[in-house]
């Protein structure tokens, strides 16, 4: 196992509203994420407990019944598992994105070991 990583070596993955690297553990999971302005992640919600990082831009973030919050660089977002959010990215971001445990349903590969994902 490989436990140290350069950002810059991470393999970038295409999703369909960013380009994100991705580390995986047992417990967690990193995503580095770029999104372009005019992109939205429409209301949903997962298992996971996510905290939100903004390195760059300026996101709207709706988080359950809480009124929606414009988050610029250093906003960090807390979204508690099951909790229902909603983000519209106004300008092109940054962000950095953990969840617990790992999101399977998005790269499955994590389940089968602890790197970053390639």
């Amino acid at each position: 196992m490989n436990y140290f990583h350069r950002l810059e070596d991470i393999p970038v993955h295409a999703h369909p509203i960013a380009q994100i690297k991705v580390l995986s553990g047992a417990q967690s999971m990193v995503f580095w994420s770029e999104v372009k302005a005019g992109e939205e992640a429409p209301m949903h919600s997962h298992p996971q407990e996510q905290i939100v990082w903004v390195m760059s831009g300026r996101i709207d973030y709706k988080v359950g019944d809480a009124p929606i919050q414009s988050c610029g660089p250093g906003a960090v977002i807390l979204i508690p598992g099951d909790a229902p959010h909603h983000a519209w990215y106004r300008e092109d971001c940054r962000v950095v994105e953990f969840f617990s445990p790992p999101r399977l349903d998005l790269f499955p590969a994590a389940a089968n070991s602890v790197y970053a994902l390639d």
